[in-house]
């Protein structure tokens, strides 16, 4: 069942759309990759399911419900989570701070003196904290981390929340090479708990990590399928992969 649905959704600004009667559509427990060309809407698309920007027309579900004129903290309770380009976390916090803040922020008052559900939050900080890799670091201010371990530092923020659907923004943007292969082994761990939708640039993690791509192309769905489908699709090769395909 699909948990996540866009249909025929356009965002336009002054006469210009970015995203033009875009359709896709992302099963639960899914992960899904997200490609294309700079400037095809791939960023503009999260936005629009998150309410960050609002649609010029069309529509947006969650679960069966339209999502479309909610505000973006109402979508966030409902389970919806993102991971933006540039790692946004508390630097001058600790791991452990920024991790507690974020598992606050989704409970209400009541429920931060709850002993059962502090309990069960804690449970869920150390399963975070160990997928993550940044048990002894702690204790360390979140402003010298590696940018590898800022970015699984606000992964594991975004899964404090805990939400039913991930939204990872070029996860792996300016890794190293080992940073990359241990984002795949996490998001590898994450496909089935969470459903997850990744736009991402690196043709060699897509590769490592992805069930079914969407290649979009100046706003548009330009194709859809299983990495050899994709790989072989003539128009993806002519616009985005070239000759080569997936490296």
């Amino acid at each position: 069942m699909a948990i996540l649905e866009l249909k025929e959704v356009t965002k336009t600004y002054d006469d210009h759309s970015v995203v033009k009667g875009f359709n896709f559509s992302v099963n639960e427990g899914e992960l899904r990759c997200l490609i294309g060309p700079n400037g095809a809407g791939k960023t503009t698309s999260l936005d629009l399911i998150t309410g960050r920007q609002k649609l010029t027309s069309g529509a947006v579900y969650f679960d069966g419900e339209n999502i479309t004129k909610l505000l973006e903290r109402q979508i966030v309770g409902l389970g919806v989570g993102r991971k933006f380009q540039v790692p946004a976390v508390f630097k001058e916090l600790t791991v452990q701070d920024n991790f507690e803040v974020a598992q606050t922020e989704k409970r209400g008052p009541f429920q931060n003196m709850n002993p059962f559900v502090k309990k069960n939050d804690r449970s869920r900080f150390n399963e975070i904290i160990e997928l993550a890799g940044l048990g002894d670091r702690l204790n360390t201010p979140a402003g010298v981390l590696s940018h590898g371990e800022t970015q699984w530092l606000e992964i594991g923020m975004v899964l404090m929340q805990s939400p039913r659907l991930l939204l990872m923004d070029e996860p792996t943007a300016g890794m190293t090479e080992q940073e990359t292969m241990k984002t795949s082994e996490i998001f590898k761990e994450l496909q089935g708990k969470h459903t997850l939708v990744v736009v991402e640039h690196d043709m060699s993690f897509v590769r490592s990590i992805a069930d079914i791509i969407t290649v979009m192309h100046q706003g548009r769905l330009l194709a859809e399928g299983t990495l050899t489908e994709i790989e072989q699709h003539a128009q993806v090769k002519e616009v985005y992969l070239g000759a080569e395909g997936i490296s």
